[in-house]
């Protein structure tokens, strides 16, 4: 003869099934709940973000066209009355202004690539010497501030992303250092390491921990016109190349930027 079920036994049971599906219910509803939160935070994030952007690049790119427009205005109206130095003047101006326009552009499509995951790699096998021959061909006119030292190895690296590293590092030097500037090059086992060297005040503490970021500039970057991409990109490019940046202090006085390079190993 088969017992009958026990009905508190299959109560029992409903509950337990019951409090199972709520307390499942209850974990969804918190992880969507995080979720929600950790989105939103993330867009307020990104939104204040594009503002910034927006703002630093409308500022940045008014200057030199308002400086353009001004003088090409200034020349297209008076030119038979201007003297020629000051045609020379006026022209050299527009010039250089044009030149740093077409480098923050140039800034702005590169940052927004590597934001993107877009940026296309070349890995060549790079002797260092030549790298250091080209880069030092591009500061001809302050190349008795600069001094290179480079061991005889190989990069394995995109050609023209290293040299956009070692210029932008340079630039950096000569623009917020103070000369002599050292550009020092030396096999580090499986890597290269590269180093940029100045003696000038170095970088304010407060601002080392966010120094590779987008759109980081401190008092002297305002006065002196920089972008605050200039070291987001190096490090987007050395990433990109399977390799690293960093900051340090110089000794006694300065600073050192480095990048860390992988090295073509002889078979």
């Amino acid at each position: 003869m088969t017992s009958s079920p026990d009905p508190v036994e299959g109560i029992q049971r409903r509950l337990d099934r019951e409090r199972t599906a709520r307390h499942e219910a209850e974990n969804i509803a918190e992880r969507v709940t995080a979720d929600f939160y950790r989105v939103n935070a993330e867009l307020e994030s990104l939104n204040e973000s594009l503002k910034e952007f927006i703002a630093v690049t409308a500022h940045d790119l008014r200057g030199p066209l308002t400086a353009i427009l001004g003088m090409a205005s200034t020349l297209s109206k008076r030119w038979p009355d201007l003297p020629t130095e000051t045609r020379a003047q006026f022209l050299s101006t527009i010039e250089r202004q044009g030149k740093r326009l077409a480098r923050l552009i140039d800034d702005l499509l590169t940052a927004s690539t590597i934001e993107a995951g877009a940026l296309e790699t070349v890995a060549d096998v790079v002797p260092i010497r030549d790298a250091m021959a080209e880069l030092m061909s591009g500061f001809n006119d302050r190349s008795e501030e600069i001094r290179c030292v480079a061991d005889d190895v190989d990069a394995v690296v995109d050609r023209d992303h290293l040299q956009r590293i070692l210029t932008n590092y340079v630039r950096n030097a000569l623009t917020y250092g103070s000369p002599p500037i050292e550009v020092l090059t030396r096999d580090a086992g499986s890597w290269v390491q590269i180093e940029v060297r100045d003696c000038g005040e170095g970088v304010p503490e407060e601002l080392v921990p966010r120094l590779f970021g987008k759109f980081v500039r401190g008092a002297s970057s305002h006065e002196k016109g920089g972008t605050g991409l200039g070291l987001s990109i190096v490090r987007g490019l050395a990433h990109a190349n399977g390799g690293e940046t960093w900051y340090e202090q110089n000794q006694p006085t300065g600073s050192c930027f480095g990048v860390r390079l992988r090295k073509r190993v002889a078979a």
